[in-house]
C-alpha cells in the first residue's frame, strides 16, 4: 500500500501546509538550523543536534535526510548517510554552485521508486559513470523517490524527480546510501549544477570577443565565470541549468541543460577585460614546454591583468588558484621589512652552510652549500641565501613580533586580504585558507617564513602582484574587468622601494638570474626554489621567478610544479614570453 507523501519546503517566516515545514533564509549556508512542524515517522528532523535512534525507520531517516537538505544544514544530512564526509561536501558544493534560493523537496511512497532515479545518462564528458555510488555492503531496507523544486525567484523554478535508497548496517539505524545522483539522477562526481544566466560576450581590453575553444582554451574557466556573472543587486529575467566541469566551471559536452524562463528583450551583453592577447598568446607559447606550470602578467602602474594561463591539465586553474610555497622569491618582502627595519644592503650578514633553529637544520640550495664569508644583505639577496635571513630573524633583525612579516604583507603588498578580480566572488589567492602570509607560530616558523617556507603560500597572480609593488613602489591590486572595487595597501618608503628595485636589477646582472635574460635590458628580477609536499618524492623543488621591467610597465611571476631551481624552468619561461613580446 503507498505511503503518505511528506512535503519538505522552503519558506521565509512562513509554515507552509504540509506534514514538514522547513524555514530557512540562507539554504546554501551550512551553519542554518531547521525546525519542523510535524512529521509521519519517528525521526523528524528537529535541527542539526537530533539524530536518528536506533528505532527510526528508514522513512523517517529520508525525512530528516531531506529536511537538512533543505535547510542547508548539509553536515547533518551527510551525518543521516552511510559516508558523511563526502555526502556533506557533496552537498555543499552542489547546492552552492547551483545557489537557489528556495528548495522544496517531497518525499514520494515507496512503492514509487521503482523506477525514479535510475536515469544514469552521463553529465560528463570525461567518461565516468554517473552517480557511482559509495561502496556499501548493509543491505538495502528501502527506496523512496522525491521531487526537487529549486526557486531562483522570478518565478524561475527548477523541478525534478530524483530517489534515495536506505541500508541498514546490523544493528544499527538506517542510513541513505551516498552517491552523487541522490542530487539529481544524471550528476556525477565530476560535475556540479549551476544556474546561468543569458551568456555574456566577454572581451579582450581591444573590445574583441576571447575565442576560449581553440585560440586560448586556458581562460576557459576564467571567461565562463565572467560570461555568467549576475550583476550585483539584479535579478535574472531567465536561466538556464547546465552541468558543469567541476574543475573549469565549463558546461560538459553533449549534456543536458533546462531553459528557465524567457526575456523578450534579453540582449547579448558585453563584458571587456583587461587582457591583452599578444601577452596573453606569450605567455601560452611560453608554458607549452613546461607542464605544470603557470603565468601571470600585470600591469604594475594599474593592476590590469595583462595575461594569465596554465600548461596543466589537472590543475586549469594554477594561475590564480595555486597554493605553493614561494621560496627565495618571498625574500622580496622579507628584505622590504629589513630595510624597514633599519638594515642597510651594505651592513653585514651572517651567511653560513648551514643554521640551526629549534634543534632544526637549514641549509641553502646546493650551488651555495658552501655559504658566504664576509657576505653583506646585498650579497645574501643576490645569491638568495637561505642562512641569511634565517640568521636575520635569529637575531632579532626582523623584529621581535612573530606576526612582523605577515604584517609586511598586508600593509605593503596587499596580501592577507580578499581580493575581487571582477568575476563576482572575493578570494584569498593563493592561500589555504584565509592568509597567505600567516602569523608564525615562534621562532623556528618565523626564521622559515623568512625565506618563503613553513605555512606561506601564494599563487603566480599574488607573486606577480608581488613584483608589480617594487615595480611601481604601490600595490594595485590586480583586476580583470576595469572599474572593479578594489582593496589598497601603504606606499613602499621610497627608499625601500629603490633598493628593493637596485637589488632585484642586480639579482639579473650578477645574481642567481643572471644569463636567463640576455639582450633584455632593464629587467629586475628575484628567483627561488621552494619545496612542497611532492618534494621527498620527486627529490625537486618547486621552480619560481618574479621578474618586473618599469619601461614597458609589466611584470611576471611563473611557477613550474617540480621544475627545480627558479633559473632552471621558470625563469626561461618569462625569457621565452618576454623575447615574443620584443621586450628588450
Amino acid at each position: 500500500m503507498a505511503r503518505s507523501r511528506t512535503v519538505l519546503t522552503v519558506v521565509c517566516g512562513v509554515t507552509a501546509v504540509a506534514l514538514v515545514a522547513v524555514v530557512v533564509t540562507k539554504p546554501w549556508d551550512s551553519g542554518s538550523k531547521s525546525t519542523t512542524s510535524g512529521g509521519t515517522g519517528g525521526a523528524a528532523a528537529t535541527g542539526p543536534s537530533s539524530s536518528p535512534t536506533p528505532a527510526a525507520t528508514p522513512e523517517s531517516v529520508a525525512q530528516a535526510f531531506l529536511a537538512a537538505w533543505s535547510a542547508g544544514d548539509y553536515a547533518k544530512a551527510g551525518s543521516l548517510t552511510d559516508a558523511p564526509d563526502k555526502a556533506t561536501a557533496g552537498l555543499k558544493n552542489v547546492m552552492t554552485a547551483l545557489g537557489p534560493q528556495k528548495v522544496t523537496l517531497t518525499l514520494g511512497a515507496a512503492s514509487d521508486a521503482a523506477t525514479s532515479g535510475s536515469a544514469s545518462s552521463p553529465a560528463s564528458s570525461s567518461g565516468s559513470t554517473a552517480g557511482t555510488p559509495t561502496a556499501s555492503t548493509a543491505p538495502s531496507v528501502g527506496r523512496y523517490s522525491f521531487a526537487v523544486a529549486d526557486d531562483f525567484g522570478n518565478n524561475l523554478v527548477w523541478s525534478y524527480q530524483s530517489a534515495l535508497e536506505l541500508v541498514q548496517p546490523s544493528g544499527g539505524a538506517p542510513a541513505v546510501h551516498w552517491k552523487y545522483s541522490v542530487i539529481h539522477p544524471s550528476l556525477s562526481s565530476t560535475a556540479l549544477l549551476k544556474a546561468v544566466p543569458p551568456k555574456a560576450t566577454v572581451t579582450d581590453a581591444d573590445g574583441k570577443a576571447i575565442d576560449t575553444k581553440t585560440a586560448h582554451p586556458t581562460l576557459a574557466s576564467a571567461v565562463n565565470a565572467l560570461a555568467t556573472k549576475i550583476p550585483a543587486g539584479q535579478a535574472p529575467t531567465s536561466l538556464t541549468i547546465e552541468f558543469t566541469d567541476a574543475n573549469t566551471g565549463t558546461q560538459l559536452a553533449n549534456s543536458q541543460s533546462w531553459p528557465l524562463g524567457t526575456d523578450p528583450n534579453a540582449t547579448s551583453a558585453s563584458l571587456k577585460t583587461t587582457l591583452k592577447m599578444p601577452v596573453q598568446s606569450a605567455i601560452e607559447d611560453a608554458l607549452k614546454k613546461y607542464p605544470n606550470s603557470a603565468m601571470v602578467a600585470i600591469q604594475p602602474s594599474t593592476g590590469a591583468i595583462l595575461g594569465m594561463a596554465a600548461n596543466s591539465p589537472t590543475i586549469p586553474k594554477m594561475a590564480y588558484q595555486a597554493a605553493r610555497a614561494p621560496g627565495s622569491t618571498f625574500k622580496v618582502i622579507t628584505t622590504a621589512l629589513a630595510l624597514q627595519q633599519g638594515l642597510k644592503t651594505s651592513d653585514p650578514v651572517d651567511c653560513p652552510g648551514t643554521t640551526t633553529v629549534e634543534d632544526k637544520v637549514i641549509g641553502n640550495d646546493k650551488d651555495l652549500a658552501g655559504g658566504i664569508k664576509n657576505a653583506t644583505l646585498k650579497d645574501a639577496f643576490l645569491q638568495s641565501c637561505n642562512t641569511a635571513f634565517v640568521n636575520l630573524a635569529k637575531a632579532g633583525k626582523l623584529g621581535s613580533d612573530y606576526s612582523a612579516l605577515a604584517n609586511e604583507a598586508k600593509t605593503y603588498f596587499g596580501l592577507n586580504q580578499k581580493w575581487d578580480l571582477g568575476v563576482g566572488t572575493a578570494a584569498t589567492y593563493g592561500a589555504v585558507k584565509d592568509q597567505q602570509v600567516p602569523a608564525a607560530e615562534g621562532l623556528g616558523s618565523f626564521a622559515r617564513e623568512a625565506f618563503g617556507q613553513d605555512q606561506i603560500t601564494m599563487s603566480p597572480l599574488v607573486m606577480a602582484s608581488v613584483a608589480a609593488t617594487v615595480c611601481s613602489g604601490q600595490f594595485h591590486q590586480p583586476i580583470l574587468v576595469p572599474g572593479t572595487q578594489t582593496v589598497s595597501a601603504t606606499p613602499l618608503p621610497a627608499d625601500v622601494d629603490t633598493q628593493l628595485t637596485t637589488l632585484m636589477r642586480g639579482v639579473v646582472t650578477s645574481g642567481t638570474a643572471a644569463g636567463i635574460f640576455p639582450g633584455i635590458a632593464n629587467l629586475a628580477a628575484k628567483t627561488g626554489s621552494a619545496e612542497s609536499n611532492d618534494t621527498p618524492t620527486t627529490h625537486k623543488t618547486d621552480s619560481w621567478m618574479v621578474a618586473f621591467d618599469k619601461s614597458h610597465d609589466i611584470a611576471f611571476a611563473a611557477l613550474v610544479l617540480n621544475g627545480g631551481f627558479g633559473r632552471d624552468a621558470a625563469g626561461p619561461a618569462i625569457n621565452a614570453a618576454l623575447h615574443e613580446l620584443n621586450i628588450r
